[in-house]
């Protein structure tokens, strides 16, 4: 039914920032070498690219133009009209949730086109993470092409072999513990800086823990040093999680978003994503000595929340695991 050149595959959770930059990115197909670019992929050595928000953090490295990737994420891709007319995406029940981007560039390449990912400015406002049924998925890709294995993708390495070790018991049940050691360093780290509670935290999956309410919104953050999303993204967006309001911005320095977040009253609930271990100091003394705030730390980001938020913690933060060595609890 479509009745343009290019088709752009969406999940209904995203928004599109600027459709522009989709129009702008469609101009790689033009010489015919492309057959499939999406917003966010993995390279063949691991490497995340194409920036975008997913949920409440921005993520995958800067690439303002097309590069080859083992696969793209099935968040949005594009790929020519004809193209898909000629070579439809799989309708195999394995493959109906997960991994038919993944599927579909893999016969693609067979053909001779290339598959990439690009910038393209999107948000993606999950309210799960659905992996059920990955595994099938990916061992059904992975048994009709083995001559590319191994595969990567945003959900992990098709094709990889998983040490016995990790199966161990002691592993499954302790395992968390040699992430959460790392991560205390680093929150001593951060207590040295400044004196705030530290949470050991992943925000994209645990944003919905965050007290916000209908009548008290969450006025989200991002830092986006690396460029590639604040230039589509620096207006504020009004999205909701579960009925409850977040209004997110964009801002593309530290004393940008310092700016931003200046202009709310102190009580505001307000999460910061993406300030580094060194711009803490100069963030908290910035936005002014009298917001509370409490720092979150986990693999690849250091986010801040203050405002009310700060004083009221979902009990989840209180687990084990979730309170750094010799903290003693969040609120030490």
């Amino acid at each position: 039914m479509a009745c343009h050149e290019l088709v752009a595959f969406v999940h209904q959770d995203v928004y599109l920032h600027s459709i522009e930059r989709l129009v702008h990115a469609g101009a790689a197909f033009e010489d015919g070498v492309w057959g499939l670019l999406g917003a966010n992929g993995v390279t063949h050595q691991g490497e995340n690219v194409g920036r975008m928000r997913d949920r409440a953090q921005v993520i995958g490295h800067h690439r303002p133009t097309p590069v080859d990737v083992d696969s793209v994420d099935e968040v949005l891709f594009l790929a020519p009209r004809d193209l898909v007319l000629k070579h439809p995406l799989t309708e195999e029940p394995e493959l109906a949730w997960h991994a038919y981007a993944v599927e579909y560039g893999l016969r693609l390449r067979r053909f001779g086109k290339r598959v990439g990912a690009v910038d393209l400015g999107i948000t993606h406002n999950s309210l799960t993470v659905n992996l059920a049924k990955l595994d099938v998925a990916h061992r059904r890709v992975g048994s009709t092409y083995p001559r590319e294995l191994p595969i990567h993708t945003t959900c992990g390495v098709i094709g990889s072999s998983k040490a016995r070790w990790r199966s161990l018991r002691m592993v499954r049940e302790h395992g968390w513990r040699l992430r959460w050691l790392r991560h205390s360093l680093l929150a001593a780290r951060v207590r040295r800086r400044i004196d705030v509670p530290v949470v050991l935290s992943d925000i994209r999956h645990e944003v919905d823990l965050v007290p916000f309410s209908r009548t008290s919104p969450l006025y989200l953050f991002n830092l986006d040093n690396a460029g590639g999303f604040a230039e589509y993204s620096s207006a504020p967006l009004r999205l909701t999680r579960y009925g409850r309001p977040v209004i997110m911005s964009t801002g593309s320095s530290l004393p940008d978003v310092i700016a931003r977040v200046s202009e709310l009253p102190e009580s505001a609930r307000t999460l910061v994503v993406g300030v580094g271990l060194d711009d803490l100091a100069d963030f908290v003394t910035g936005c002014g000595r009298e917001r509370n705030w409490l720092v979150g730390i986990h693999p690849a980001e250091i986010w801040l929340l203050g405002g009310a938020g700060a004083n009221e913690l979902p009990r989840e933060w209180s687990r084990p695991e979730a309170v750094p060595l010799a903290f003693g609890g969040t609120r030490s």
